[in-house]
């Protein structure tokens, strides 16, 4: 009977170690389970993240092929634009030449005339007065050049008595005298011009400055002091 109770008791014991095996089991896949889904929703996660980053991927890079195109586009409008600008300079100078060369032959024409003028005398007229005329006349051209050349903004650099300006006038001879208090222009030899503020070329000047302080002779005044003494 004893036996028995002990056989039964150690079957008992069996079928626990076999539950408790089959409920550790159960509990092990319950857990493998549990990862696997934790590693599912990590993974899905990654993917999203990676879809993600693919999709703002794509966007800059359609953005930077976008800013690519912009700017081919404006670096090629922009060198039309300089081809457009230099052709307009171009057609500028030109027509501002033609002006200028027309004033000239203009100019050329009349001193042709004068030049065919003074070649022969008329009868009855003196080698003087022949050379009278052609002077006059070159005068007139002189000064008909000058009209066309304020015609077109170029003045002429008159500082003759003015305090001398580096600036516009060119210094080709330096005099003292106790006439003037500061460096003034007495003489000019060529003449300059200007546009506005350019100088297109110096005048060629004299310039006269102050004569020095003469500082008394000291032995004279002495010797004045002894003889009034």
């Amino acid at each position: 009977m004893k036996k028995k109770a002990m056989h039964n008791e150690e079957k008992n014991n069996q079928v626990e170690n076999v539950t408790g095996e089959e409920s550790d089991a159960q509990n092990a896949d319950a857990g493998v389970q549990v990862a696997s889904s934790e590693d599912n929703a990590d993974l899905k996660t990654v993917q999203k993240q990676l879809a993600e980053v693919r999709e703002e991927l794509d966007k800059k890079t359609k953005e930077l092929s976008e800013l690519k195109d912009l700017m081919q586009r404006r670096q090629a409008d922009f060198e039309n634009y300089k081809k457009r600008v230099i052709k307009n300079q171009e057609e500028t100078r030109k027509l501002a030449i033609k002006d200028v060369a027309l004033d000239i032959i203009s100019i050329n024409d009349d001193l042709l005339r004068a030049i065919e003028a003074s070649s022969s005398v008329k009868e009855g007229e003196s080698l003087e007065h022949a050379h009278a005329s052609f002077v006059d006349g070159v005068k007139m051209i002189s000064k008909t050049i000058e009209e066309t050349l304020r015609k077109y903004g170029v003045e002429e650099i008159d500082h003759l008595g003015k305090p001398f300006d580096p600036q516009y006038n060119e210094a080709v001879e330096i005099v003292s005298s106790d006439t003037v208090k500061e460096e003034t222009v007495t003489k000019i030899y060529q003449k300059g011009f200007s546009l506005g503020e350019l100088v297109i070329r110096s005048a060629r000047v004299q310039v006269t400055k102050p004569a020095p302080v003469k500082e008394p002779d000291e032995n004279k005044v002495e010797a004045e002091g002894q003889g009034a003494g």
